[in-house]
Order: structure tokens, then C-alpha cells, then sequence
């Protein structure tokens, strides 16, 4: 849990902010509004602020207010003296949680910042619904789209190829004009396969991911996946490398798996990395994210480990980045739906638990190791004994 701490008395706000700290709470500390909002500014981000009624310049319901029209899903819990009860109500008006009276009890404190992280949580998981009721609703809308485009299109490619024939007769042919109208033909072709191919990909955003299973190179899954995030990550400063050693070399039994569905789990753990270098407080400078594929090969079974992998070996990718890392108290939820520390409208905390779907349906797992500034997650993959017959090349350009 984040919280923001404003107090005008300086040794008060610093001693309380100790308290919570020790308690688990990372705690920020301002001394006016102006300065809680030059925070907000630097892109610091908060789960719930604890606010005097009683500030310097603008009061605490005034910086309520203002913090509220930034931050609508920011709880608050205003601090007043007995005397300024009225203004702590007046506060509940406005958006807050909660009020305690001063000197409020640290165990009270604890109590009531908890509860309006939980009151932040719930409303950012019905946000993140909303926003996936809205995608799904945009999905069937594109789908529809892509449908009505495509019989045009189809009439139009049909009717190009029509004059394409008549153009190959002799009085057509002889034409000073046929050179012209075959360069149009062509044109019009080249346009005609560009609306389909924006169809298409409208018509698979309408129905999601492609099930079906097969033979699959994962160092190329994962070539096209990072290719699709580059330009994000070049935007960010950060460096990718991946790294398949010549133990994964091509003749090795290939992966059984829906190629759609996994390199888009790819595209999700590798956003999540980038999200936790683009997101960590403080900015991180060393920004990484490595990639390493590895195969490990089934244990002894002599050996009596009964945790030996699947007979074929396991392919494990690991994502690596230098980000944030995860709190200890988030860990256990990652994998949930909807569950996202980013804020509303950057994500709907779909990605790690499509991802832990689809590795689940592979007879695979996920494994996450993390603390500040060093994040590893692993997708563990079971090889088959056999080997599969191998997919065509990928293309190039």
C-alpha cells in the first residue's frame, strides 16, 4: 500500500509516517497542499492519503477536492481536532473514507488505511470490468464491421480481376489507353488485399485467440513478440536482449502449442516487464529486460525426486527485467483477474492470468521470483517425447 501523509506539523507527520512504515506501508510525506500536489505532479502515485482538515493555505478539503478531480479512485482519511469535526465530515462529502480525531491511535490508523485500500482495489476491479465490457463490445462491433467491408471488397477484387481479362483481348489490348488501366487494375488489387488484411485482423480482435494446437519454434514466438513490443521499449531506454543457447537447437523435440495463443502470452509477460521498468518509484536507470530460453532435461527418477519433470524435459523461458519488482503482499494476486497495480485506463489486469490460463492448458506453470529492482518470471513448458513435425520457416520482413 502507498500512502501520501499531509500534516503542517512537521515532527507529528514524520513520527507517524515511521509508525506506518514499520507496520508495512510505504508512506510519503508533505507539509501543505501545495506540496501533496507537486507530488501528484511528478507522477507520484497513492493508494490512500491520510489529510489534516487544518493546512496551511489550502485546507485538507480543498486539497481533497483537488486530489479527487486528478485522482478520482484515491481514498482519504481526513485527521481533525475534536474542534473541527463538522470540517471532516464536510470532507466524507467529498469523496473521504473516513475521519479519525487527533491524536489518532496507530492501530486505529492501520485499521482504517486497510479498508480504504480494499475500497480502492474493489472500485478499480469494477473499472477494469467495465473497460473489458466495453472491449468485448468494441470486439463483436469490429468483427460486425470486418463482415460488411469484406463483401464490397471481395465484388471489388472480383471486378478488377474481370477487367484484368478484358484487357487481354485484342481490341482492348491494342488500346493506348491498356497500359494505364492495367496499372489501375493493379492498384486496385494491391488496395483491395490491404482491406482485407485490416479485416482480418479486425475479424480476429472480434473473436480472440486461435486454439487450435501445433508444432511451434519458440525462439521464433518469441522473435515476433519482441518485435511487436520494440518500439515501445526503445521509447522507454530499455534494452532486450534474448538469449536462446545451442542446447535449444532445432532439431530438439518442438513445443505442441496453439502458436497464437502462446506468443501472446509472450506479448503479456514481456508488457508486464516493461510496464514494471516504466512505472518503478523511483525511476530505475539500469533498464533491462533478458529473455533466456533453457532446456531442462527430466531428473533421474532413481534418484527418488518425485518432482522430476514431464518425460520429454521442460522448456523455461525466463523474463528478466530490472523494474519495481513486486510487493510481497501483491504477489499472491498477480494472477488474478482484473487485478492490475497500474493505474485505471493503462490496463485491465487481464494479461498474467490469460498467460497462466494458457501455460496451465499446456501441462505447464509459471514461477515468479521477485524483489526491488529484479524481477524473473518463468514459464515452465513440458517438451514431448516425440518429435513433432516441424512448421514451415517463419517469414521474413
Amino acid at each position: 500500500m502507498r500512502a501520501l501523509l499531509v500534516d503542517d506539523e512537521t515532527a507529528f507527520a514524520e513520527l507517524l509516517a515511521e509508525r506506518l512504515r514499520a507496520r508495512g506501508i510505504a508512506v510519503r510525506t508533505a507539509y501543505d497542499a501545495e506540496s501533496a500536489l507537486a507530488l501528484l505532479d511528478a507522477g507520484e502515485e497513492f493508494d490512500v492519503a491520510v489529510l489534516d482538515v487544518c493546512l496551511p493555505g489550502a485546507s485538507g478539503i480543498d486539497l481533497l477536492r483537488r486530489m479527487k478531480a486528478r485522482l478520482p479512485l484515491v481514498e482519504a482519511l481526513m485527521l481533525t481536532g475534536s474542534s473541527d469535526v463538522r470540517n471532516a465530515v464536510e470532507g466524507m462529502r467529498h469523496g473521504a473514507f473516513n475521519y479519525l480525531l487527533k491524536p489518532a491511535d496507530i492501530d486505529d490508523l492501520v485499521r482504517e488505511l486497510r479498508a480504504a485500500h480494499e475500497r480502492k482495489l474493489r472500485q478499480e476491479e469494477n473499472a477494469r470490468m467495465i473497460e473489458a465490457g466495453k472491449l468485448a463490445s468494441i470486439g463483436r462491433l469490429a468483427e460486425g464491421v470486418a463482415h460488411e467491408i469484406n463483401n464490397p471488397v471481395n465484388i471489388m477484387t472480383n471486378a478488377a480481376g474481370w477487367i484484368e481479362d478484358l484487357l487481354d483481348e485484342p481490341d482492348l489490348a491494342s488500346s493506348p489507353h491498356a497500359a494505364e488501366m492495367r496499372r489501375s487494375v493493379v492498384r486496385i488489387k494491391a488496395q483491395s488485399r490491404r482491406v482485407r488484411e485490416i479485416t482480418r485482423k479486425l475479424l480476429f480482435f472480434g473473436k480472440g485467440l486461435d486454439p487450435r494446437p501445433g508444432p511451434v519454434r519458440v525462439a521464433d514466438l518469441l522473435g515476433e513478440a519482441l518485435r511487436l513490443l520494440a518500439d515501445r521499449a526503445a521509447d522507454l531506454g530499455v534494452a532486450v536482449r534474448l538469449d536462446v543457447p545451442p542446447d535449444v537447437s532445432p532439431d530438439m523435440p518442438l513445443l505442441v502449442a496453439p502458436p497464437v495463443e502462446l506468443r501472446q502470452v509472450f506479448v503479456h509477460v514481456a508488457e508486464n516487464a516493461l510496464d514494471a521498468v516504466e512505472y518503478a518509484q523511483p525511476p530505475v536507470t539500469e533498464r533491462e529486460l533478458a529473455v533466456t530460453v533453457r532446456v531442462e532435461r527430466p531428473l533421474d527418477r532413481a534418484s527418488g525426486d518425485t518432482a522430476a519433470p514431464a518425460p520429454g524435459g521442460e522448456l523455461c523461458i525466463a523474463f528478466h527485467d530490472t523494474g519495481h519488482g513486486i510487493a510481497s503482499e501483491v504477489l499472491p494476486h498477480v494472477f488474478e483477474p482484473f487485478f492490475s497495480t497500474r493505474p485505471v485506463g493503462r490496463g485491465m489486469g487481464l494479461g498474467l492470468s490469460v498467460a497462466v490460463g494458457v501455460v496451465t492448458a499446456l501441462g505447464g506453470f509459471i514461477d515468479i521470483d521477485s524483489q526491488p529492482g529484479d524481477t524473473t518470471v518463468t514459464l515452465r513448458l513440458p517438451l514431448p517425447e516425440a518429435p513433432a513435425e516441424a512448421p514451415p520457416p517463419a517469414c521474413q520482413g
